[in-house]
């Protein structure tokens, strides 16, 4: 089934990745969030709730504006990662809008 995953950068920038089945394999929500999780507490990100509570959407958001344009561009190993992350603890196709601060389907 694979699915799509689009960046849209805070400068305009658009970036867009196409996740085949095979790139998804292995990994399911579960493994995905916690992906996430470590990796949103590596890269010393704060929760944007005033109350704390963090949201999947939020994790997602924050976590892409730790790299730059250059990195979506020319994918580092990390986007990969991040992209097939995203996509699976989402649940398919999504556009990560960064400028916006915004998750869309």
């Amino acid at each position: 089934m694979g699915c799509h995953v689009t960046v849209v950068t805070g400068n305009g920038g658009r970036y867009e990745f196409t996740l085949a089945d095979a790139d998804l394999a292995g990994l399911d929500a579960r493994k995905a969030q916690g992906w996430l999780r470590e990796e949103f507490e590596k890269a010393g990100c704060v929760p944007t709730n005033p109350v704390g509570k963090l949201l999947l959407a939020d994790k997602i958001l924050c976590l892409a504006k730790t790299r730059q344009d250059p990195a979506y561009a020319e994918p580092t190993p990390w986007v990969s990662s991040f992209v097939r992350a995203a996509a699976v603890a989402m649940g398919g196709s999504m556009t990560i809008d960064l400028g916006r601060h915004a998750l869309g389907h």
